[in-house]
């Protein structure tokens, strides 16, 4: 990928990050309470990995299941 192109995928990631913090605020306050929002980027071997296996290896529960005390929703769940 050219420098220039890789530039405008970094600059269009940064705004989309930006529209998805101010979504999670909105999220939380029509809950209200207090919520995380993630984005897991795996590393290594996780090419064509469903995201709810990706989530799980993140967060460490595929021995464990969700934890107690938790609503866990996958946003982008593979089909």
């Amino acid at each position: 990928m050219k420098k220039d192109d890789r530039k405008v995928l970094d600059d269009q990631i940064r705004r989309w990050t930006s529209e998805m913090t101010v979504l999670a605020e909105k999220i939380a306050a029509a809950k209200g309470t207090q919520c995380a929002l993630l984005l897991v980027t795996p590393q290594g071997d996780y090419e064509g990995v469903a995201p709810e296996l990706i989530a799980e290896d993140a967060l460490r529960v595929v021995n464990h299941g969700w934890p107690d005390g938790f609503d866990i929703e996958i946003l982008n769940q593979s089909n």
